[in-house]
């Protein structure tokens, strides 16, 4: 155990080093590219969320974008609020991303 931790500081310090150098600074400053259709599903998502459970009444609490057998669906989650001092009700849907 002695002989594998003086390499294992080596290593991390020789990385943290390496990192430390201006061009790898803006290396890792810069985000990744996404393409822009991700961003308007994930919108269109949100947006047909709030309908849908603006419509039955309740809070929209989650809305995703997800491939099902080759077309994009957005998993919706919202809550409905309940009477005589339950808690809410959770309400999952599956629609159309478009």
């Amino acid at each position: 155990m002695n002989g594998f931790c003086p390499h294992l500081r080596t290593a991390a310090l020789a990385l943290a080093a390496a990192m430390a150098s201006p061009a790898n600074a803006t290396v890792l400053a810069q985000a990744p590219s996404v393409p822009s259709y991700v961003h308007t599903i994930a919108a269109d998502c949100t947006a047909i969320g709030q309908s849908v459970a603006s419509s039955a009444g309740g809070q929209l609490r989650r809305a995703v974008s997800v491939d099902q057998g080759g077309r994009t669906v957005c998993v919706i989650t919202y809550t409905i609020p309940s009477k005589d001092g339950k808690p809410p009700r959770r309400v999952q849907t599956t629609v159309n991303a478009g």
